[in-house]
């Protein structure tokens, strides 16, 4: 069994402007940098193309082998400082679910 990671993101208001389509570029590119760096992450993909229909605007979605990869992962400085250079300066709420597959 594999588990997959999904965090769903709702961006603060002032992200809604001229620079929109850069914050989720940045998100996107700096997260997934991250991918073949950890062991036991699959894959690790960002998404900022929610149609207007969902709850959140940016999503990412993350396959580990187990759930200590993943508990590992998510305890990592490369996990802890790509998170709080492209993430947490433009977050307003998130959510998260985990689930074997």
């Amino acid at each position: 069994m594999m588990i997959r990671h999904i965090i769903i993101w709702k961006l603060q208001d002032k992200c809604f402007g001229p620079n929109l389509d850069s914050i989720k570029a940045s998100m996107k590119a700096r997260l997934e940098e991250v991918n073949g760096q950890t062991p036991g992450l699959k894959n690790l993909e960002v998404h900022g193309d929610c149609l207007r229909s969902s709850n959140g605007d940016v999503v990412l979605e993350a396959v580990f082998d187990d759930e200590e990869a993943m508990k590992n992962f998510k305890l990592s400085d490369m996990w802890k400082a790509a998170t709080k250079e492209a993430v947490v300066p433009f977050i307003a709420d998130a959510t998260h679910v985990e689930y074997e597959f």
